[in-house]
């Protein structure tokens, strides 16, 4: 299943299901349970929730012919078509920070000693650090270029899980039963303000550094890691390729060191490092500028598109001013 936070035209904010290109509206099918208020109540709510939305969405897709399935053309419902619907981050606002995995592919990690003259070492436990929940965006979102801050804004493609159970000191073999799913992260950064300290939290925490979606696609939909393969555009020029696969920490090892000592919760977001080829590695470095627009997508998950504004007003200043 595929789910997504979305606006119906002049409406406020849903939980909702993709079908092909329709968007059902789980609040208003449910009777308005509280349940599906928000994504992470949907979440929390647990498998007897979920198995409903399932058999809602297989209900939906059936062919009509068969006397299960929806008339779409015909029949009025709580449902729109994708293209009526404004998207946000599938979790606009998360409980805690975001938890991230810094340098989580050998590409990364030997680009990135290459482009800062440094020698190649492998990381033997996974590195984490943290967004704060005013960083996170939603697809079509405008990413802050503020000159005052930063000449350096860079790019990275992420695979991120949701978790949908809660645990703490959870080992390996367990990690998929508390995994809920996967979205993608855009893990922003301002290399110069990142480099000057050895906290890469400041540099990579501002507001709008987080963009997240365009989905959450439930872990039984999503194919084997080896074959989800990332990628990252500008202006729709490939700038990162590689199989989520070659991750040094995978899910079930990431997420068994992170829950030592933490208790993860329905709703928590990690997201999983990026490969190489972000702006800084290469040569001659290059960095986001205003008007450009960014495309990340991850296997089953989508395309989530952002472009980057000049905040202080320089730059396009909407979505309908961006160099497509």
């Amino acid at each position: 299943m595929k789910l997504v936070t979305f606006s119906p035209p002049e409406q406020g904010r849903r939980v909702g299901a993709i079908v092909d290109d329709h968007v059902i509206d789980l609040l208003a099918l449910s009777g308005d349970d509280p349940a599906f208020a928000t994504m992470v109540g949907l979440l929390a709510a647990g498998p007897s929730s979920l198995g409903w939305a399932t058999n809602l969405c297989a209900e939906f897709a059936a062919p009509v012919s068969t006397g299960l399935g929806r008339d779409r053309t015909n029949e009025t419902g709580p449902w729109y078509p994708l293209s009526s619907v404004s998207l946000a981050a599938p979790i606009p606002r998360p409980a805690k920070n975001v938890f991230c995995v810094g340098l989580n592919y050998r590409s990364h990690v030997e680009q990135n000693a290459i482009a800062l003259g440094q020698p190649i070492e492998i990381p033997t436990i996974p590195l984490f650090f943290s967004k704060p929940v005013t960083a996170v965006i939603g697809p079509g979102d405008a990413v802050v270029y503020d000159p005052r801050l930063t000449n350096k804004l860079d790019f990275e493609v992420e695979l991120a899980v949701v978790i949908g159970k809660q645990g703490t000191w959870i080992a390996p073999e367990d990690v998929y039963e508390h995994i809920f799913g996967f979205t993608i992260v855009n893990d922003v950064s301002a290399r110069d303000l990142q480099w000057r300290t050895s906290q890469f939290f400041y540099g990579k925490g501002l507001d709008s550094y987080c963009p997240m979606g365009p989905a959450i696609v439930t872990k039984d939909e999503m194919p084997l890691l080896a074959e989800v393969q990332l990628e990252l555009r500008v202006n729709g020029e490939l700038r990162q390729s590689e199989p989520a696969g070659n991750m040094l920490f995978p899910p079930e090892l990431a997420i068994a060191e992170l829950s030592k000592g933490i208790t993860l919760e329905p709703g928590d977001v990690i997201s999983l490092g990026t490969p190489g080829g972000c702006g800084y590695q290469s040569v001659p470095p290059r960095f986001l500028r205003p008007g450009d627009v960014i495309e990340c997508r991850a296997g089953p998950i989508g395309a989530l598109q952002n472009h980057v504004v000049d905040v202080t007003g320089d730059g396009p200043s909407n979505k309908s001013e961006v160099r497509q």
